[in-house]
């Protein structure tokens, strides 16, 4: 197997247990360890936000951390410490105990972000970029339709039984990121020029550490009220929610794959403003004229959004030139931390304060739109580049 397609697993393994997992498959969970008394409202919402600010906190951490060990020993470390997260979820010791494990798997999981994605844009052909960092995204799309298909069922016998079948998906996606970063080479050779280079941000640069704020911003209303204004607002039933959030899952895996082979035909910079005007129509149209297609289309494009991170982060590499673009995704992976914290506050008082599903799901839809415009200006990329990337 070349070893662009390998890495390419390698992150969508370790994507699948630290964002798949490590994220998206405590919210069905949550119903339920409140039910149980493992946890009251409070502090289900408390162990959530934990698990966002660790993801701020790994992206500050990562580079001191790769300049002390190699790189790829360190996405081992961090895929069996997420392993170690997950099992010892399973034992119901209450809030303090869950709150550390999910906040070390937040940490975890933007080492894991910044590292594999850096590895897959580095390595991957010319013609292979956008798709290959489709493929490492494509670990989100996984465990999501892992949350919304497979965790409800096991869930019905417990909450232990949806803990062990995390722990027992998270042990394959060990093994296989394990086989993934064996012998792996390091990123770069860590000399004073490229150190210079990387903390030097160009224009292009800054732009898409401001499109990556916008996008995870645009993200909060699908996010938190998606599935309660189908059932709510629209009167769908609950399993016809449940079904939406399982095409969002289904986007996660195929639309992802999509969006990175339309990057890899038509280039980086015209990709990234047709996704993100799709992710702007996917948040205002369903709220604007609210029908059961509108509803579809939505929830299948919302779930393409891994897609669009691949893509961005393709076009991080080609902006960093020959070098690793570690420094450059690092900002734009605190970046997606400090907006969903804050965005997140003020989206859920906002709606609290005007119960207006429209309004908030306007403004996410015009944060997707304003991203769209962002990446309309940013350089083309000379003929040079675009034959190394």
């Amino acid at each position: 197997m070349e070893p662009w397609l390998k890495y390419a697993f390698g992150a969508q393994a370790g994507l699948l247990i630290g964002m798949g997992l490590g994220r998206f498959s405590y919210t069905p969970m949550v119903p339920v360890l409140i039910e149980l008394n493992i946890l009251t409202e409070p502090e289900a919402g408390y162990i959530g936000a934990l698990n966002l600010g660790g993801y701020v906190i790994g992206a500050i951490v990562t580079p001191r951390l790769s300049r002390r060990f190699h790189e790829a020993w360190l996405l081992r470390a961090s895929l069996l410490t997420s392993l170690v997260c997950l099992i010892a979820s399973v034992f119901p010791f209450g809030f303090l105990w869950l709150g550390f494990w999910r906040l070390t798997i937040g940490i975890i999981v933007s080492v894991i972000m910044i590292l594999s994605i850096a590895y897959v844009t580095k390595f991957a052909p010319k013609n292979r970029v956008a798709l290959a960092t489709s493929i490492g995204t494509m670990g989100v799309g996984i465990g999501i339709f892992f949350s919304s298909v497979i965790l409800p069922t096991l869930l019905a016998h417990g909450v232990f039984w949806g803990w062990v079948g995390s722990a027992i998906i998270g042990a394959i996606a060990t093994s296989i990121g394990f086989w993934a970063w064996h012998n792996a080479p390091s990123l770069e050779v860590k000399t004073i020029q490229n150190i210079k280079k990387n903390i030097n941000l160009s224009t292009d640069g800054k732009k898409l550490i401001a499109v990556q704020a916008l996008f995870s911003i645009g993200l909060i209303p699908h996010s938190i009220y998606w599935v309660d204004y189908i059932v709510r607002s629209q009167g769908f039933s609950i399993e016809q929610g449940a079904f939406q959030w399982m095409l969002v899952g289904v986007g996660g895996i195929l639309g992802t794959i999509m969006w990175g082979r339309l990057a890899d035909k038509i280039g980086l910079n015209v990709s990234l403003i047709i996704v993100f005007a799709a992710l702007a129509s996917s948040a205002i149209l369903p709220v604007s004229a609210p029908s059961w297609g509108m509803v579809v289309f939505s929830s299948f494009i919302f779930g393409s959004q891994p897609g669009s991170a691949a893509i961005v982060a393709a076009r991080a590499q080609q902006t960093m030139g020959g070098t690793s673009m570690v420094s450059l995704w690092r900002y734009m992976v605190i970046s997606v931390g400090i907006a969903q914290i804050f965005g997140g506050a003020f989206l859920v008082e906002l709606f609290n304060r005007t119960n207006s599903y429209f309004i908030v799901f306007f403004i996410g839809g015009m944060s997707m739109a304003l991203a769209s415009l962002i990446c309309a200006t940013l350089t083309r990329p000379s003929i040079s580049a675009q034959n190394r990337y």
